[in-house]
């Protein structure tokens, strides 16, 4: 795979971000996928982050460890990032003066990695402008390097600035101007080269997981959402409030995750399609909702953005050690489902998909994604809206039907497959209680041994349906392997860009490379085809971003099958292209 990867470097507030979503949507707009990644302190300002861009003519989904452009905002990042540069790579930096010590010097030398200096304050005195102008400058040296031209850099900038007026856009170009100035007279002769561009990836969208996420719950119906921040559940609070006035939804910051999953199952309970997100704190606090909705069969939806833990642990990285607590979080036994999204059309797809759940088997629905997935750049292909249909279950709103119930009928253990009618409060119908102690059929206290009996099975039929209406993994790659790869969520797509690497196809006999296994749903967990694959395949590896392998725990609970070779990480970082590619061709 032909990449070219740049990162930019810094304090939180110094505008990092900025300058690599700038190159990100013009690169994408000149024909290249670009995907983007973010690395921060759990700090408003200060501390060290990093935004990195991968871009290729080819389908990309993760990042690489090292690039070919380093920018550093500050000293910090050429004391920290200084190793991240790929042989004959390029640092742009801006501390005057700065001198790398002896044995740093002799490393660039031989990795021939040349530093520019860039007289950022110099330059904007010499320009008369503010402060601010210096990313400008800084993205224009970068969008130099890359040999994009001037004329596509201000229409951008246009873009994006044309709103505060002229003024402010002639100085941004004067910037622009100062930028390639300065490439021209300091860095003549040098550049890196991106492959020849492929126009599919023009009209295609640059949009976080997160707003993907966002986009997914209005097209399902979502019409109230509630939430309290929390980091990396946090920008999907932000961009559903954002669309409040677009969608009509109600969206509620909650005094609490208690509160945002109290109002949640309500909304739910009224007949309103409704979610609340959260992390795996909050997803804590959040449980005892969990398990009322499991007794009194109500569909809710939780979405659950994992970071590294225990208590507060890293905050603003990521990790996919939640899948246990997924699956077995609240107390009592109930169905439920558990699935998790991996990249931008996931993000979109699932999340209509998890309101159907919801309702046909009346259960709490989990969706779970990670740090990675909210916040990465994804290049993305237009959605198709016609695909999702909205299926309510077994909700009656037939007025004939609605007089014909009974009270008994909300919770009839008979119910095939255990899913019972169900109607709304307020329905010209017979009332039901709803409540959290075990019930009868019409939902009033029984703690008889034959009733909660008769209940818990009711309730549990519901698993076996589900289990019977879930789609098995996918299987990309080889569908014949000789090497097949088991994983989930956000590990998608650095997978499939290392095995694509890694492999030339199936062999002449038919058989042969490597094969990936994606699980998407993940409780109730189907082994049928994994148990097959498992036959004839020579090599099996987990790969996940935790200490247990908990993917493989629950296969091994379900199955019986134990996974020996595994491929962990639990560093509070994805894996990385490279990294992942060199694991794997062990």
């Amino acid at each position: 795979m032909q990449r070219v990867s740049l990162k930019i470097v810094g304090a939180q507030g110094q505008g990092v971000n900025s300058v690599g979503e700038i190159c990100a949507k013009g690169l994408k707009r000149a024909g290249y996928c670009v995907f983007g990644y973010r690395e921060y302190m759990s700090l408003i300002k200060g501390g060290h982050s990093s935004y990195q861009l991968d871009v290729s003519h080819e389908k990309i989904e993760s990042s690489e460890t090292l690039v070919n452009i380093l920018v550093t905002f500050n000293h910090h990042g050429l004391e920290k990032n200084v190793h991240d540069v790929k042989n004959g790579g390029i640092i742009i930096h801006q501390t005057p003066q700065w001198s790398f010590p002896a044995d740093v010097q002799k490393t660039l030398a031989k990795k021939k990695i040349t530093v520019l200096e860039l007289p950022t304050d110099d330059i904007l005195k010499k320009l008369k402008a503010k402060p601010i102008l210096g990313n400008v400058l800084i993205t224009s040296v970068v969008w130099s390097l890359l040999g994009r031209s001037a004329d596509g850099l201000k229409e951008l900038v246009r873009e994006q600035f044309g709103h505060k007026g002229e003024e402010l856009v002639q100085m941004n170009f004067g910037a622009i101007d100062a930028g390639f100035t300065f490439t021209a007279a300091s860095a003549k002769g040098l550049s890196v080269g991106l492959p020849n561009p492929d126009p599919q990836w023009k009209n295609q969208m640059l949009l976080t997981g997160s707003v993907a996420m966002g986009l997914g719950l209005i097209h399902g119906g979502c019409r109230f959402y509630a939430g309290y921040p929390m980091t990396p559940s946090s920008p999907l609070l932000t961009f559903i409030a954002d669309q409040q006035n677009r969608t009509g939804m109600v969206v509620k910051q909650a005094e609490d995750e208690i509160t945002a999953a109290q109002m949640m199952s309500g909304a739910m309970f009224m007949g309103t399609r409704a979610a609340t997100g959260t992390s795996g704190g909050g997803f804590d606090l959040m449980t005892e909702t969990l398990s009322l909705n499991g007794i009194i069969e109500n569909p809710s939806v939780f979405v659950l953005a994992q970071r590294p833990g225990p208590a507060t642990g890293l905050p603003t990285w990521t990790a996919q050690g939640d899948l246990l607590l997924a699956i077995g979080s609240a107390h009592g036994e109930f169905a439920r489902c558990v699935l998790s999204v991996s990249d931008a059309q996931d993000c979109f797809d699932l999340m209509p998909e998890a309101f159907n759940l919801a309702e046909e088997f009346q259960t709490p629905v989990i969706v779970m994604t990670d740090k990675h997935t909210a916040e990465a750049l994804f290049t993305q292909q237009q959605y198709d809206q016609s695909k999702s249909a909205i299926r309510r279950g077994n909700l009656v709103t037939d007025p004939k039907q609605l007089k014909k119930l009974k009270a008994g009928d909300r919770y009839d253990p008979t119910a095939n497959d255990g899913i019972s009618a169900r109607w709304l409060p307020g329905s010209d119908a017979v009332t039901y209680c709803a409540q959290g102690d075990e019930h009868d059929p019409a939902g009033n206290v029984n703690e008889t041994a034959q009733n909660a009996t008769a209940q818990m099975k009711k309730r549990m039929k519901k698993m076996d349906a589900l289990k019977k209406a879930l789609p098995e993994p996918e299987l990309f790659g080889s569908q014949t392997p000789d090497t097949l790869i088991i994983g989930w969520g956000s590990n998608k797509g650095v997978i499939l860009d290392a095995i694509k690497a890694l492999t030339p196809g199936p062999s002449p006999k038919g058989r042969g490379g490597i094969g990936y296994l994606h699980y998407t749903y993940l409780w109730p967990m189907k082994t049928e085809k994994l148990e097959k694959l498992m036959k004839k395949t020579k090599r099996t590896i987990l790969v996940e971003c935790n200490h247990h392998g908990q993917l493989g725990m629950v296969i091994k609970m379900e199955s019986g099958i134990d996974i020996k070779e595994k491929i962990l990480k639990y560093d509070g970082r994805p894996f990385f292209y490279d990294e992942l590619h060199s694991l794997l061709a062990v």
